[in-house]
């Protein structure tokens, strides 16, 4: 069969991340599998055999949008695949209109977000609910129970389309040793480290991190990730004479996270606004001890078959609960080592196998 994933944008992040583990379960399985973006972000999939950009830079305004969106259609009545799996907000709404005018038999639709009532995203929100009523796409995929829970108002014919797949966490391919993780990212050697990862945004709340590093003066922290919000990040950390201890390291390729995340004695996780947290949960699988937002999914997430819990969570994620938290862990390394076996054990519950199963499973009446 052949498949084309849709996604907006071509960069080293969680949806991607998704996209590439489908992909790759569905190509051993036998199908035709390409992702197209609707523009290059960053480098990061510049040297992927299976990835499209329909653009190669970021569209500005509207015209810039409509073009992506123009051309994103326009890509998929060349292909014409069987199937589209879209993700995110703009690649489920273009990706469903291109689906359709290109003859798709089946379009699954990725729920990346909690409903929105207001701005832009409540109009995106909109849209989304009228595509499932009128079943332009005939499933949507969430990816927990939590985000399962917020579309418990919709109309029954929109809910009967919705399947839940937990993502697939990726487990480390072999062992790397710390001391030269650190050197490849170029990390203090012998810092106790706290690592984070994800777009620099302001919903990720990495501003909390450079509070703890206030609060812990033994305290490292290194953010793999780039975004609108380093500068600032960069200016707080200098007002508060932390700058010193916190580590940008950039956008991290896919194929070295691990490598990155064993430089660290720990993984912090202060983010407001997730359906999953993958990144979260890949660092737990890791073996890295996690201290997470007390986020409903997050908690969901981030707990063993039995609901325990394999995280030390951060009510409200501000910078004196995560330095208690980092504190606990830096002063208990007992406390440390059992957090992380917690963590590996998740790999059980989120096998990317499993998940890509899920998809296929949706694709078999073809």
């Amino acid at each position: 069969m052949k498949i084309v994933q849709v996604q907006t944008q071509a960069e080293a992040a969680g949806a991607q991340r998704v996209s590439d583990m489908v992909g790759a379960g569905l190509r051993d399985r036998g199908h035709e599998v390409r992702t197209v973006f609707m523009y290059r972000k960053t480098a990061a999939y510049d040297d992927d055999p299976f990835a499209d950009f329909v653009l190669r830079d970021r569209p500005g305004g509207i015209a810039g949008q409509m073009r992506a969106a123009a051309g994103l259609i326009a890509y998929l009545r060349r292909a014409r695949p069987d199937a589209v799996i879209s993700y995110q907000h703009y690649g489920n709404i273009f990706g469903t209109i291109g689906g359709r005018l290109a003859g798709a038999r089946h379009i699954i639709a990725n729920q990346s977000g909690a409903p929105q009532k207001s701005g832009i995203m409540g109009l995106v929100t909109r849209v989304d609910k009228l595509m499932g009523v009128l079943g332009l796409y005939q499933a949507s995929v969430v990816n927990s129970a939590w985000t399962e829970a917020q579309f418990a108002d919709y109309p029954a014919i929109y809910r009967r389309r919705i399947r839940r797949i937990d993502h697939g966490v990726a487990s480390p391919a072999r062992r790397y040793d710390k001391k030269a993780a650190r050197a490849a990212f170029d990390l203090p050697p012998d810092a106790w480290l706290a690592l984070s990862s994800g777009r620099l945004s302001r919903d990720k709340n990495h501003a909390a991190l450079i509070g703890a590093l206030t609060n812990l003066p033994d305290l490292h922290v290194a953010l793999a990730g780039v975004g609108p919000e380093q500068e600032a990040l960069t200016t707080l950390a200098e007002q508060r004479g932390v700058a010193g201890r916190l580590h940008f390291v950039g956008e991290v390729a896919p194929s070295r996270i691990f490598e990155f995340l064993a430089a660290g004695d720990a993984y912090v996780f202060p983010s407001i606004n997730e359906t999953f947290g993958l990144a979260v949960a890949e660092a737990a699988i890791a073996g890295l001890p996690v201290v997470a937002n007390g986020l409903p999914v997050l908690r969901e997430v981030l707990s063993t078959e039995n609901g325990e819990p394999a995280a030390l969570f951060a009510d409200d994620a501000n910078a004196a609960e995560i330095a208690l938290a980092l504190g606990d862990l830096m002063r208990k390394p007992d406390l440390a080592r059992r957090l992380a076996e917690l963590g590996r054990g998740l790999a059980g519950r989120y096998s990317p196998a499993t998940m890509c199963g899920g998809y296929a499973r949706l694709l078999e009446p073809f």
